[in-house]
């Protein structure tokens, strides 16, 4: 179940614009876990957006509020989720959200996202460690339900 954490370059995306990249991130981590279409797997899916103040963003050591938008993201899953070429398609999907999102095309669209896989144990939720057999059941991740049955269910 995805947990992704957001910072924004200033002024690159107003509300509409930040809900729109909360939907797309969303989306792509759902795709790349295979989070089936329904509202209760669906509900544990989190974004964390935060805008950096203005002239807070540089890039090769010059202020760049002005000239890109900038969307850097970590996303907490727990290990074993996802295999390289889910990794591959969600960082394409996640720089296809960014770009869906801006308001416009004045400035170039850049990401970053770094993939933090938490080990088995060492996530806790609402109280009570989550352990992997156990989100796959709740989430129902498509390609990891057949590979944790116990043997002969």
């Amino acid at each position: 179940m995805p947990l992704f954490t957001v910072t924004v370059t200033p002024g690159a995306f107003d509300p509409a614009a930040k809900a729109r990249l909360a939907r797309g991130l969303t989306e792509a981590a759902f795709e790349a876990e295979s989070i089936p279409h329904e509202p209760g797997p669906r509900a544990r899916g989190i974004v964390l957006i935060e805008e950096l103040a203005q002239g807070q963003f540089y890039s090769a050591g010059e202020p760049a509020d002005a000239l890109l938008r900038g969307v850097f993201a970590t996303l907490q899953l727990s290990a074993g989720v996802l295999d390289g070429a889910r990794k591959a398609r969600l960082a394409a999907a996640v720089q296809a959200a960014a770009e869906a999102a801006a308001p416009d095309r004045s400035r170039p669209v850049i990401t970053s996202l770094v993939i933090q896989e938490v080990p088995e144990g060492q996530w806790a939720q609402n109280g009570r460690i989550a352990r992997l057999p156990e989100m796959t059941a709740i989430a129902r991740f498509g390609h990891l339900v057949d590979a944790l049955a116990p043997a002969g269910a």
